[in-house]
Parts: C-alpha cells; structure tokens; sequence
C-alpha cells in the first residue's frame, strides 16, 4: 500500500526538520498531526530508494512520540509505518538479487506488540498486510518453514477481523503460499524457527477449523473468502491464488486446467478495472506455466503462443518479477525450437534470454541462460556443426567461471564432450595418415544424460520439467563402416604378398632380415590408438565370421 503522500523527499524533510526542533509542549495539535505524517511519508521514501537506516530512523522518531503520549492515535500510524517497511512487492527492484527476511520479519513482529494490548481494525489491518508480505518475504528468501505459521496467524486475525482489508491480506498470503507450495519446505533454516506471532493458543481450534489443509484445495478457500467480500483488492488476492495454482498444474502437465485459471483471471481484470493492474500482474506467472505445461505435452503452437503472451505482459508490466516468468517462458520456447530442429529460432530466443541476464542481476536468469546454451550445443552436435558446437562450448566454459553452478556447468560440459568426441577432439597432425587409413567413429550419443539437468533449482518456478531429449547422434559406425575397415585391411594385406623380405617386414623394417634398416621414429601414442581400433575391429569380425561358420556346421550336422 505505501503511503500516499506525494511530497518529494526534500519536502518532507524539511517539514520534519521545521516542526522537530520544536519542543513537545510547544506544538500545536496541528503541527504534531503534521509530524507524524511527514515521519510516516518520509520513512516509506527512505525505504523505497533501499536507505533502510534512514526509514528505520523515521520508524524510531515515530516510537519515541508513542512513548511521551500513548493517549494519541500515533500506534495507528505507526503501525502503518512499519507495514510499509514490510513491503516486498512494491520494492521489487530492490528484492531483485537478495532479500533480508528477518528485518522483514522483524518489523512485522513490532505491529504484533501493538496489536496485543490493542486488538483493534485500525492496526488489525496493517498487521495483515505486514504478515502477507513477510509470508512473500521467506518465501523470497528461501525460509519456507515459516510460512505456514505465519498464515495460521493471518488466519486468526482475519476471524477476528473480517473486514476486506483484512481479506484482501489473506488471499496476497494464500497467493505467496500457494506459489512457493511443497518446494523447499523441509530445506535448512536459520535456527530461528520459533516465531513470536502472539499470543495463538486460544484461537488453534479456528484455526485449525479454517486454514486449508493438504487436503483442501486452496484456491476454494480463497473462493470463499471472494464470496464474502466481493472487492476489487479481494479478486486481486483470488487472481494471486489461482495463478500460484498453475505450479502444481504444471507439474501434472495439466494445461486445459491452467488456460481455465488464465481465462478466470482476465474475467476478473474485466470486472474490477480498477484494480486490473493489481489482478493482472499475475497472470505472467500462469503464463509462463502454460508454456512450461505445453511443453511437456509436445504441443509446440501452444508454447508460442502462451511464451509471447508472457512476453507480452513483461513488456507491459516491465518488472523484475515479470522477467523472471519471461524467462521461464522463453527458455522452453527456446528448448521448443532447438529439439523440434529449428535451431535459428531458437537462437533468436537465446539471444532474448541473454538481454533478460544483462539487465537484471538476479542469478535466475543466468540458470535459463545457460540451460539454453546446452540445449543449443546439444542441438549443434546433433546436426554435425562441429565448430559452433565447439564455439558454444567454449562459450560456455567462459560463462562458468566466478558463476555460482560453477561445478555443475563445467559436468555438464564433460558430459556433453563425452557423448560426442569426434566433434570437439580437435584433430592432431600426427594422426592424420592413420586416420586416412582407419576410419574411426562414434556410436550414439546416450539421450539419458541431458546435461542442463545437472544445474540446479534456484526459484520455485525455475524448475524444469524432465524431458525425453532423446535425439543422439546419428549412429555412423555400423556394418558399413566395418566393411570399410575390412576392404582396407584387404587391401593392405594383397600389397603386402609382393613386399621384399622375409615376410614379417613392416614398414619401419624387419628385425629379422634387417630390410630397411632405417628406422622410422616410434609411432605416437594417437596413432597407436587408432591403429589399436583398426585391429580390434579386424579381430572382432574374424572370431564373428569363424562363430558364424561354425554355427553353420551345426545346423548342416543336425540337419543330417
């Protein structure tokens, strides 16, 4: 919510700065009213350009005032003053790369002790837009335990409390809850697990009676709250729930479900165009889903559309949040291009996930990013570019370095060279006379290992689903290639009959008859190792023509 004061920072202090170095008793009920707004406006300005000391002065300011009279109303409004810290959504540009969630938290707990000795709506409603956004906050920062007693919480105080501000909080909780459901809830916290969220024992059978367990289906309480209170800042929370939904439905591949939920949330952007910008800026997050769950299906004409639909609303919301869905999107648009063959596609769409990482530092778009480079090797490789495979993985191997999957980068290089080493073996010129004589190569390429699995989660909804990538490299070392290896060793065997010597001569000479006595230098180890090839392949055939023969024999003897 923030304040609403449209003063400039300048305005503000100066206006602090003027009735603050008045004494109390001197200051007119006007002037005192006057302060305290200035010190609530002017704490939220601090805290949206990221000078947390500054706003935590102001919130300081505000205490002491409490503290010389606690018969005025400045416990509201300090209450309102240390919601705002809380706020995540609205300070999403400088959530972008990392979050503190116990400052957060912390703030939150402040309102709690206001709240205690006076249980009113007037400070019942920030704490529930304080506890939503600090529900946002642990799951920013990756402290998911605490999200269910937090929304235990917010439950009882909407009990107590039902009004639609109160309401509205709930649903944006639901909303954070639902987004980040069931991933990384049994991770390692900081070893503060117990909460002080007030004093809950006497409403745990409310709460019990309404939080929706694993069982409930989430999106219905929420539509039972919108029933309740039919308000623009409601449907926005519903908007919130159902979005968050599409994860679950994603996973189950369950894109009718998804494009049901998209269709739900336009109609309510349609009903409340008043609050359409708050309703709306979820639907990135179905979106992304939607392509992610038509991906899963093979339906590439729905991973188009629903990955430029998601651009789309990046474009228009032009949010750090939103370019992470972007993101999400593009990169199964991407993996769409590159497995269906479209390679130049799918490196138009490389390139948008390359803008999307220059311009923002958070460490998700560097994850797609470089998913997107192996599937874009991986499809090199499989078309036989050898040099922009090897310039891709050069490319690469740049990029891992100082980044954060450093090590599971570099794995997934190994394995993807592993899998085809005829293209990125560069050549030595020591074995260019052998590898004229001996044809050496490669079988299949196993689809198993997909070596962009091997990065990791780093969001809720950066996880990519597990795909049957099964294109290997096209087998050319069968039969055909052994009879090359055959004729040639032929061939080489009908020149030998006429070689002067004693019949064991080489071409290096013969230490038996002393022919060519000039030696040749000791052949290199590369070509050792063709050469080696060339006669386990030539040993191979005639143990299977001799088992071949001899099979034949035993059919001819039964036979008879």
């Amino acid at each position: 919510m923030g304040s609403s004061d449209t003063r400039s920072i300048d305005e503000l202090e100066r206006c602090v700065e003027a009735i603050g170095t008045t004494e109390p008793a001197e200051r007119s009920a006007d002037d005192h009213a006057r302060l305290i707004d200035a010190l609530v406006a002017l704490a939220d300005a601090y805290g949206k350009r990221g000078e947390f000391d500054a706003e935590a002065e102001m919130i300081t300011r505000l205490d002491q005032l409490r503290g010389r009279d606690e018969s005025n109303d400045v416990a509201v409004h300090l209450a309102n003053a240390l919601a705002n810290a809380t706020s995540v959504r609205a300070r999403d540009n400088l959530y972008e790369a990392a979050i503190d969630p116990g400052r957060i938290e912390a703030y939150r707990n402040r309102i709690e002790e206001l709240y205690d000795p006076r249980p009113e709506p007037a400070i019942a409603a920030p704490l529930a837009r304080a506890t939503a956004e600090t529900i946002h906050a642990n799951g920013k920062g990756n402290r998911r335990d605490r999200i269910e007693p937090l929304l235990d919480r917010l439950e009882t105080v909407y009990e107590t409390h039902s009004e639609p501000d109160v309401a509205a909080a709930l649903l944006r909780a639901h909303a954070h809850a639902e987004l980040y459901r069931g991933e990384g809830l049994e991770q390692e916290n900081d070893g503060t697990t117990d909460v002080p969220l007030g004093d809950t024992d006497a409403t745990e059978t409310a709460d019990s009676a309404r939080k929706p367990s694993d069982e409930e289906n989430r999106v219905t309480r929420a539509e039972e709250v919108f029933r309740t209170h039919p308000d623009g800042d409601v449907a926005a929370g519903l908007a919130g729930v159902l979005a968050g939904r599409t994860n679950a439905d994603a996973k189950r591949t369950d894109i009718e479900a998804i494009e049901d939920r998209i269709g739900r949330i336009e109609a309510l952007a349609d009903r409340y165009p008043a609050q359409a910008e708050s309703i709306t800026r979820w639907l990135p997050v179905a979106t992304a889903n939607a392509a992610r769950a038509s991906f899963e299906a093979a339906d590439i004409s729905r991973v188009e559309h629903w990955a430029s639909e998601t651009a789309a609303h990046y474009e228009q919301l032009s949010t750090p949040s939103s370019a992470t869905w972007a993101a999400v999107a593009m990169f199964f648009s991407a993996r769409a291009s590159f497995f269906d063959g479209d390679i130049e596609a799918g490196e138009t769409k490389l390139e948008r996930l390359e803008e999307l990482e220059m311009r923002y530092e958070n460490p998700v778009f560097a994850h797609w990013l470089a998913r997107s480079m192996f599937d874009a090797a991986r499809s090199y490789v499989e078309a036989n570019e050898s040099e922009r495979a090897r310039d891709m993985v050069e490319e690469l191997s740049e990029f891992a370095v100082g980044h954060q999957d450093r090590e599971e980068i570099e794995a997934g290089l190994e394995a993807l060279r592993s899998h085809a080493p005829q293209l990125f073996n560069e050549p030595d010129s020591s074995v260019s006379e052998a590898t004229d004589a001996v044809e050496v190569t490669a079988g299949p390429v196993a689809p198993t290992d997909d070596p962009d699995e091997t990065l990791g989660d780093t969001h809720p909804d950066d996880r990519a689903p597990e795909t049957d990538s099964g294109r290997g490299m096209p087998d050319t070392g069968g039969a055909n290639g052994g009879n090359q290896h055959s004729a040639k060793t032929s061939a080489t065997d009908d020149d030998s009959a006429d070689a002067p010597g004693c019949g064991n001569c080489g071409d290096d000479g013969c230490g038996n008859c002393g022919t060519d006595a000039d030696l040749k230098e000791p052949a290199s180890g590369p070509v050792l190792a063709v050469v080696g090839a060339a006669v386990l392949i030539v040993g191979f055939s005639v143990v299977y023509t001799l088992y071949r023969v001899q099979q034949a024999l035993r059919d001819t003897v039964g036979s008879k």
